[in-house]
């Protein structure tokens, strides 16, 4: 169902309530799963995913449909693979798109018992669970981190720990060495040296309830707005040294003209007294979630920008490189691919005589989310409103503190 945002100013300075953390959050329902719910999680993520991992960990249905869970689809790959029963792990068309093979082939030389229930490396699949033995794989770290850190979530739980030899360029290093710092804080001996993880056999534990960190990537759209309108923001409950990647949020958006200033209870994002480049060049590598934002954000404060590390978006909720380009085209900006890890955008600004815009979701959150804050320079009109719930559900009641209403 369609909607339309606009935009009127409020006053004063908003805080803005982010939510938990998924990505820390989907970690650690599946260390508190493999310690039988030995401690207990605060401030868990209300996103969509997080919930659809939470209930497939408890259901005993043999059948689990995940939707568009695709973290939640890795995760539960491999914590099923080494689990007890025989499960059907499947998920939406656009899940059975996402390639899983990688995974599914290290699950095997583990020795896993999974089929390809359609199409060969891609969902459904019909999952064995077993005692998994080997104690080594050496695994392909271009196409997705989430393969890693599914492995190393288990690996705990084998009979002789687990040494991955990470290959290739490696995606996503810090959501890898999310995992990492996550198990070291539940008491898992585990290192990484360069491209070697080890990951020795132990179990999970934790002297008090774990507390989960607000998300950073969530708190990229309000760096959008402050960039856009120059209006300060309060991040409430936001970690200079957080363990997520995407705090680098931080450091990026200062070149599109934020600053922000830390506190002991968040964040207050302003607006920065330096200019901003014509021309950026973003290596985001290490943020890919980060890239639909910062292209947008850049669509409308400089002339060009050139992102490297992009490679991961045609494998996400849509392919995000073909949404962008498609939706940037709506209001004159051209995105040109110049090959399969980078792109370029000409940026224009939208068109003051243009009293409305309509863009399209694709059926993907941070697409929605990232050109929300476009309201800002014309009423917007968007397919997909409920689509946010999947990571951000409380989105557009937080947007109405800064007066972008529906």
């Amino acid at each position: 169902m369609s909607f339309t945002l606009k935009y009127q100013p409020t006053e004063g300075q908003p805080e803005i309530e982010l939510p938990g953390s998924k990505s820390i959050s989907n970690r650690l329902l599946i260390a508190q799963a493999l310690a039988k719910g030995e401690f207990e999680l605060i401030n868990l993520s209300t996103a969509k995913d997080t919930e659809v991992l939470r209930q497939s960990l408890a259901s005993d249905s043999k059948t689990i449909d995940v939707g568009m869970a695709g973290t939640a689809f890795r995760f539960l790959t491999a914590f099923f693979a080494q689990h007890s029963g025989t499960r059907i792990l499947t998920g939406s068309d656009r899940m059975k798109q996402r390639p899983i093979g990688i995974l599914v082939d290290q699950l095997r030389r583990l020795g896993a018992g999974i089929e390809y229930l359609e199409k060969e490396g891609f969902p459904p699949l019909k999952i064995e669970g077993k005692q998994l033995k080997s104690n080594e794989i050496n695994i392909d770290a271009s196409v997705s981190s989430q393969y890693i850190s599914a492995l190393m979530l288990i690996a705990p739980y084998l009979e002789n720990g687990l040494q991955l030899n990470l290959q290739g360029e490696v995606v996503s290093s810090p959501y890898i060495d999310l995992t990492l710092s996550l198990q070291q804080e539940l008491g898992v001996a585990v290192e990484r040296t360069n491209n070697k993880i080890v990951v020795h056999s132990c179990t999970y534990s934790a002297s008090k309830n774990v507390l989960v960190e607000s998300d950073w990537s969530s708190a990229a759209f309000f760096y959008q707005l402050v960039a856009f309108t120059g209006r300060s923001i309060f991040l409430k409950n936001v970690k200079e040294n957080s363990l997520q990647g995407d705090v680098k949020c931080a450091a990026i958006f200062e070149q599109l003209g934020v600053d922000t200033e830390f506190t002991e209870h968040g964040a207050i994002l302003s607006a920065s007294n330096k200019s901003v480049k014509k021309e950026l060049n973003i290596d985001m590598q290490d943020t890919p979630d980060l890239i639909p934002s910062v292209v947008v954000a850049a669509s409308q404060l400089v002339e060009k920008i050139t992102v490297t590390g992009s490679q991961t978006l045609y494998i996400k909720e849509c392919n995000r490189v073909e949404a962008l380009q498609l939706e940037l085209a709506k209001i004159g900006s051209d995105l040109e691919e110049i090959d399969r890890n980078s792109f370029q955008v000409f940026c224009k600004k939208i068109n003051p005589e243009n009293i409305s815009v309509s863009f399209s979701t694709y059926d993907d959150h941070r697409m929605a989310m990232c050109l929300a804050p476009l309201a800002e320079f014309a009423n917007l009109e968007m397919d997909q409103m409920d689509v946010v719930a999947k990571s951000f559900p409380k989105f557009w009641l937080e947007l109405e503190k800064f007066g972008i209403t529906t």
